[in-house]
């Protein structure tokens, strides 16, 4: 058992929103939560089995569609980075502040917070066993730009170095935009790094 994974590319930068489901219990997600739509609610299905909204990262392209899902799912929690806060001025207020070491239980999948700053002061990824949601910390062969409010260069390859470049090689990478990776190809081939 673990998870499955739909993911749903959106706008002009290519955003991923992922819907994660729980396979023993079949209990939802959505990580970065900035598309909605209706295929995005008939994948969701009974609306009781979405649990959360989490979020990587304050910026807007990834939160947009926070609203419509709260609006849609009344039980839904919403999860930020407590290291955000001050730059998500038009995202609705989470139920819950994100900090590193955290947990959330979805079912029988543990996901676990890990902080990366650098992107911005508070960003955060998801990890399971076996995958890593970075939003904007890593990508295939790219990484975050730090040129926006509260971003910086050293401590975003700081944050990759100490933080996700230990974890297993074969852990899946599914990044805010473009495709997945792994830990392993990032560390060989990332030029960023």
């Amino acid at each position: 058992m673990g998870i499955s994974i739909k993911i749903y590319p959106y706008g002009m930068y290519g955003e991923n929103t992922y819907l994660i489901t729980d396979e023993k219990t079949g209990l939802k997600a959505i990580v970065d939560p900035g598309y909605y739509s209706e295929k995005v609610r008939c994948d969701i299905g009974n609306s009781q089995s979405l649990k959360y909204l989490l979020l990587t990262h304050g910026h807007h392209d990834h939160f947009n569609a926070v609203s419509d899902y709260l609006n849609e799912y009344k039980d839904v929690v919403f999860a930020a980075p407590s290291g955000d806060k001050a730059i998500m001025k038009s995202c609705p207020e989470a139920h819950i502040w994100l900090k590193d070491g955290d947990e959330i239980a979805l079912g029988e999948t543990t996901l676990k917070v890990i902080a990366t700053p650098g992107h911005t002061a508070g960003g955060i990824c998801f990890s399971t066993d076996s995958e890593i949601f970075t939003g904007d910390t890593l990508f295939k062969m790219s990484v975050g730009r730090t040129d926006l409010e509260s971003g910086d260069w050293d401590t975003l390859v700081k944050s990759i170095k100490e933080r996700l470049y230990v974890l297993d090689d074969d852990m899946e990478v599914y990044s805010g935009h473009g495709v997945k990776t792994t830990i392993g190809f990032e560390k060989r081939a990332n030029p960023f790094v």
